[in-house]
């Protein structure tokens, strides 16, 4: 009997790439989104909690994000660029480079990147560092039905992933809103502290989300000694 109930598990653990990935609601408060190795199977998309229209975002994302509609398959994505230490951002389909804040291995890493739709200006935060402000995309607003994707950066709508685009490490604390924050509002949310202000858009607190590969979610604790609890 013992054998039989082992070799069920493995089969199911084994399926779970065969099989339609499972929409859940939780909240994720003291969690991580764990991406274990580089593979174009590995990601999560972000399902938000209403339609989309926002002449403004604020994303809180401590690393790779993909946002793709019909119209701009790189709506909005932030990500490293390893070779030229810059961080990217592009809007629109239209690409920015912002330099001078930091990218630590092995470090959690607190990022914040805003874009206004009347200015067209983009602006990013690196662990309480301001980058300065830049002009990149179109000015009109986000709109469509989007796909979000944690972990890849989509090069067409829902898909076309590239390895070498992927991510590894832990995933924490994503936040979209559908205005600019304040610079007060950013530093809180930096800081760690537990009365910051949840996305409208994409709230961690309440979270529709769809793992795919191995990426599975975890405890903080499990894997940090800085968890939010901790520093209180």
């Amino acid at each position: 009997m013992k054998r039989l109930a082992s070799y069920v598990f493995f089969i199911v653990l084994c399926g779970l790439a065969l099989s339609l990935p499972i929409k859940e609601r939780k909240c994720l408060r003291e969690k991580v989104i764990t991406f274990p190795d580089l593979t174009t199977d590995n990601w999560v998309k972000l399902h938000p909690n209403e339609s989309m229209d926002m002449s403004a975002a604020t994303v809180l994302d401590p690393c790779l994000f993909s946002l793709a509609t019909p119209s701009y398959p790189q709506d909005f994505s932030l990500h490293w660029l390893s070779t030229s230490k810059q961080y990217e951002m592009t809007i629109h389909s239209f690409k920015v480079q912002l330099d001078g804040l930091v990218f630590n291995n092995n470090q959690w890493i607190s990022l914040c990147a805003t874009w206004d739709a009347n200015s067209g200006l983009a602006q990013m935060f690196v662990n309480k560092v301001a980058s300065i402000k830049k002009a990149v995309g179109p000015k009109v607003p986000f709109k469509g039905n989007p796909v979000i994707t944690l972990g890849q950066c989509q090069t067409q709508y829902d898909g076309g992933f590239n390895e070498h685009n992927g991510f590894t490490g832990f995933i924490a604390d994503v936040h979209v809103h559908g205005q600019i924050l304040t610079i007060r509002q950013i530093k809180t949310y930096m800081e760690a502290k537990t009365k910051y202000k949840h996305g409208d858009y994409i709230n961690w607190h309440n979270l529709m989300y769809t793992l795919a590969g191995s990426v599975q979610v975890e405890g903080k604790h499990q894997v940090t000694f800085n968890s939010k609890e901790e520093q209180q």
